[in-house]
């Protein structure tokens, strides 16, 4: 699955998200396929909700529990379910954070594609999403926060009907993950498996479908130099907030946040910064 993002073509971009198919191998997302076909992901059991405005969006295998003793080494302190929700965002592509749970373990497959694809330095949480027939799912944006930029991608399988879609944040038009005909967007092409990044700050959600197997997968990471470069140059992103304009380290909007968090969301970095090293003498003194 190692494939370069040196000198990208700019056919990779469909405008409102980044198409990352090519730079996998088709072997090893038919691969996949089997694998989530074999293990009956669409009948699992035991689902989580996954929810979007307060709404079930649809259900959730979750790959990974999170695991917040290594955030210790954080200074930044929740005082409010937004700021546990900031800080949670924050480490979603950390691998310290998210380990195997009991469905990683049922899953394997699933977190070996995770781990061998070219675009991340370190994999994160991992989630199957599952859609039953005729669900409208619903229409929503992951997150507001003017700080930070989500790395992840978004995989459909050949097998998989989910008729995903992000709008266009300056048209309003819906545009469909892996539906295309003679090159261009086209809702009504059949879906093909593909990977995609997009920001999640735009409104995105399902087209009604009633085929009976509709799945995805989220994978968040840190992004690789080279592919961070792609979508940085290539990407679709949201607007920050009025109160965010102008404002120290938010220079390029939410394009410039993402080319700064090569090493993680810079609030995250700010709290940990650690004290000067002449500082640190001057009080052992």
């Amino acid at each position: 699955l190692k494939k370069s993002a040196a000198s990208p073509p700019l056919s990779t971009r469909s405008r409102a998200f980044v198409d990352l198919t090519s730079f996998v191998d088709e072997a090893e997302l038919d691969k996949l396929d089997a694998y989530l076909l074999e293990n009956d992901v669409t009948h699992f059991g035991e689902y989580d909700v996954f929810a979007a405005n307060g709404r079930k969006y649809a259900d959730a295998i979750k790959l990974c529990d999170r695991d917040t003793s290594t955030w210790c080494e954080d200074a930044f302190v929740a005082y409010s379910t937004h700021d546990d929700f900031r800080q949670c965002r924050a480490h979603r592509c950390d691998s310290r954070t998210w380990r195997p749970n009991h469905n990683g373990r049922l899953l394997p497959g699933v977190l070996d594609f995770a781990a061998k694809l070219p675009f991340f330095e370190q994999v994160g949480n991992v989630v199957v999403i599952v859609n039953a027939p005729g669900s409208r799912g619903e229409e929503h944006c992951d997150h507001s926060l003017d700080d930070l930029v989500s790395e992840f991608v978004w995989v459909r399988t050949k097998s998989s009907h989910k008729r995903f879609f992000v709008r266009d944040p300056d048209t309003g038009e819906p545009h469909f993950l892996g539906h295309e005909k003679s090159g261009e967007l086209d809702s009504g092409a059949e879906s093909r498996a593909c990977i995609c990044w997009f920001d999640d700050h735009l409104m995105h959600n399902i087209d009604s479908s009633d085929h009976e197997l509709q799945w995805s997968v989220r994978i968040d990471g840190r992004f690789t130099e080279g592919f961070r470069e792609l979508i940085a140059r290539t990407g679709t992103f949201g607007a920050q907030g009025s109160s965010a304009q102008g404002s120290s380290g938010t220079q390029g909007g939410l394009r410039g946040v993402f080319e700064a968090q090569s090493k993680g969301p810079k609030f995250l970095l700010e709290y940990n910064d650690p004290p000067d090293s002449e500082e640190e003498e001057e009080e052992e003194e």
